[in-house]
């Protein structure tokens, strides 16, 4: 499979009055072309970050402050401002979580939609008025005629989230970043947006990169899944491997605060996510972690080929709490 994305040692930091957040600290990772990768984390996990560096989003407060993010062979921390406009959207497109704050309530959702068209096809917008029609169909919008001069308020927040969609591919992207697309929707909606969003990226031969909290919906969707914690991988495999024989303590603890087995006894996951201004010593997962030792706390462990996947915890080192 060929690589459409590789991020190398990327750091991401947030210059504060208190300190520096290292809210992404060294994360490295690759995608592959028809690939879904699944980022699961908590709040504060680094995870929507991620996404944003991508993206080319991040702003101040925010600094990308060391790494690589090598786009089809491209280096994108070296662009200019005016060269990401002619990326963003095109090539590379994201699919944000709240539709309110990102669709203008003072235009119609067909001419939001068109305008994403033009804006990498030059006219107006009003040229591209019926392409906007067939976008907003491809999101299964019924009746996309009539709703293409609706404003936003008319829409129900499922169909606001099918309106983002259709500007996200509005261009035929080679990536879509999906940012916690499904969180602000109901059950039955969430589960028709997240089958879309799987049509879509097979009929267009993109890749996605899927964030979200929930662990359990990656098991259903992505090829591979990525859990992050306090700003650093802890788990890089498989969907099959991650749900059958999942190792990291944090790992095997999101599995347990959920409900993804009818027979499982949920459980939560004791305390929270370390400050990320001054993070604990050795693991960060270690104040947490209820398999932790002298080693944990001291050691910071590194990302290690382990069974097939990548894992960040001593307990799989050689010489396992000899340490």
């Amino acid at each position: 499979m060929s690589i459409v994305l590789d991020v190398r040692n990327l750091k991401v930091y947030y210059e504060l009055g208190n300190g520096v957040v290292k809210a992404v600290d060294n994360v490295s990772f690759q995608l592959y072309k028809g690939e879904v990768l699944g980022i699961a984390g908590e709040s504060g996990s680094g995870k929507s970050t991620l996404g944003q560096a991508i993206a080319g989003l991040i702003r101040p407060p925010g600094r990308i402050v060391g790494g690589q993010i090598l786009f089809k062979g491209k280096n994108l921390l070296e662009l200019s401002e005016s060269e990401w406009r002619k990326i963003r959207g095109k090539e590379i497109s994201v699919i944000f979580q709240d539709p309110n704050s990102y669709l203008n309530p003072v235009y119609t959702v067909g001419f939001q939609v068109a305008e994403a068209v033009e804006a990498h096809n030059g006219g107006s917008p009003k040229h591209y008025i019926h392409k906007a029609i067939e976008l907003l169909k491809m999101v299964r919008i019924a009746d996309a005629p009539r709703r293409a001069v609706n404003y936003p308020f008319q829409l129900s927040g499922g169909m606001k989230q099918r309106v983002l969609t259709s500007i996200a591919i509005a261009n035929k992207p080679e990536l879509i970043i999906a940012d916690e697309p499904t969180s602000a929707l109901d059950v039955t909606v969430q589960a028709e947006v997240v089958e879309l969003l799987l049509e879509l990226k097979k009929e267009l031969g993109s890749s996605m990169i899927f964030i979200t909290h929930d662990l359990p919906l990656l098991l259903e969707i992505a090829d591979r899944i990525m859990v992050m914690y306090a700003g650093k991988i802890v788990e890089l495999g498989s969907s099959h491997h991650i749900r059958n024989n999942p190792l990291h303590p944090y790992t095997r603890g999101l599995l347990e605060s959920v409900r993804y087995e009818r027979k499982a006894k949920l459980k939560s996951i004791p305390g929270s996510i370390p400050s990320l201004i001054s993070p604990p010593p050795g693991c960060r997962f270690a104040p947490r972690c209820p398999f932790a030792y002298e080693k944990c706390r001291k050691i910071e462990p590194p990302l290690k080929q382990v069974d097939g996947r990548l894992v960040a915890c001593h307990l799989f080192n050689e010489g396992g709490n000899d340490g």
